[in-house]
């Protein structure tokens, strides 16, 4: 949903919806170029109750507002942030600007459809070393891309809550950090968000079925963990990624993946689409998009007990012992996937899934190509040959390692 973006946005940097509205007094520029680089995100026009320069150069936003009305399935929502106070503002050249500090102060977001309504605050956010780009005449796609990226040297917040239909599910806080060329945005990223804490009667709401509670959950905790690398050669962006979901006493879901050659006037094109609220035409850019490389991709789960849990449970449903199950979860899977015509593949699955049932610590589906992929070579596969597709991006399953 556009509003679920725009909301990770808000509560990850507290502005991230802001303009100001044409009849403002003057902003100074650094400013200006932050509150425009931020509604390039969101597509959103906010108003403020004031705003302030001190002598010393410090600016203090009062009572920003941003009222979203409810649209194409997405609910309504109202954001209201008490104060935003921006220190330490200095113009680095070629639009570039430096924020020192950026504090956000009573942050409160409000939900709400015909059928649902929902409320997040968060107390504070602070932002340090945060590079703003400024978009001139003539502004490149690398331009666009980089002007609507949030790059920090570091981000934090205090505990939020989110509050819905009589229950509450907090978060003691998130850390994002960047180490890097401010200028093009280029370098990595790490973000965690810590301690998700979903309370018994939430999760009560949700499993009707009692199932989790049968496996011994009551409330469920999780964080979220993620490191990502951006690399710039020429037009074209380099993604490295992975992310991370951690359930307490349940495990660790992790997904990976690497790829080059993303061209910045496609990431342009989303954004002239999301401000003008039509479709984006790839039409344009589709040569550039097929020369996309995949360098690779993977899913592993790290096994914390939530496997042991289930296993008595799925042998029940299938009226078979736990032995017996495990015994035979590996021919099953084997002709489950016979249908890929890749004979190796299916053996390897089996025998992966054998391994961690019978020791359950990991499990792993990684594609490690021998050369990078482009995404023209994967149209040009047969659909009716799926063994190809396997062999090609090198698929793999393995347990334990």
């Amino acid at each position: 949903m556009k509003n679920g973006r725009r909301l990770f946005l808000l509560l990850c940097l507290s502005t991230s919806v802001f303009t100001l509205p044409a009849q403002a007094q003057d902003v100074p520029p650094a400013v200006q170029a932050m509150l425009d680089s931020m509604a390039r995100q969101t597509n959103t026009k906010p108003s403020y109750a004031s705003l302030e320069q001190a002598s010393d150069g410090t600016v203090k936003i009062g009572a920003l507002t941003l009222a979203l009305p409810a649209a194409a399935g997405n609910p309504g929502m109202n954001v209201v942030i008490g104060e935003v106070s921006l220190a330490g503002i200095a113009d680095q050249g070629e639009g570039l600007y430096q924020i020192g500090t950026a504090k956000f102060s009573n942050v409160k977001v409000d939900l709400s459809d015909p059928s649902f309504s929902a409320t997040v605050t968060m107390p504070e956010g602070i932002a340090e070393d945060w590079y703003i780009k400024s978009l001139g005449e003539g502004a490149t796609a690398q331009d666009q891309v980089r002007a609507a990226m949030t790059v920090a040297r570091k981000m934090s917040s205090g505990p939020l809550s989110i509050s819905a239909m009589g229950q509450t599910i907090t978060v003691d806080g998130y850390e994002q950090s960047f180490d890097g060329d401010p200028r093009s945005g280029a370098g990595t990223y790490v973000l965690k968000m810590n301690n998700l804490a979903i309370p018994e009667q939430v999760v009560a709401l949700a499993d009707q079925g009692g199932m989790l509670k049968q496996l011994g959950y009551g409330a469920l905790n999780f964080d979220v963990t993620s490191t990502s690398k951006l690399t710039i050669e020429g037009a074209n962006l380099g993604l490295d990624f992975d992310l991370a979901l951690s359930g307490r006493d349940i495990g660790t879901m992790t997904f990976a993946g690497s790829a080059a050659g993303i061209p910045a006037e496609a990431y342009a094109e989303l954004q002239r689409a999301g401000s003008s609220g039509q479709q984006p035409d790839f039409n344009a850019v589709m040569p550039q998009i097929q020369n996309i490389t995949i360098n690779g991709a993977s899913f592993r789960f790290d096994d914390a007990s939530v496997t042991k849990r289930l296993m008595p449970m799925m042998a029940a449903m299938q009226g078979m012992d736990e032995t017996t199950m495990v015994n035979t979860a590996g021919a099953m899977v084997q002709m489950g996937l016979m249908q890929l015509q890749s004979p190796q593949f299916a053996e390897q699955a089996a025998n992966a899934v054998n391994a961690y049932l019978k020791d359950p610590r990991s499990i792993t589906i990684a594609a490690k190509p021998s050369s990078p992929v482009k995404v023209s070579d994967m149209m040009t596969l047969d659909p009716a040959k799926p063994q190809d597709a396997i062999s090609k991006l090198g698929v793999t399953v393995s347990a334990n390692d």
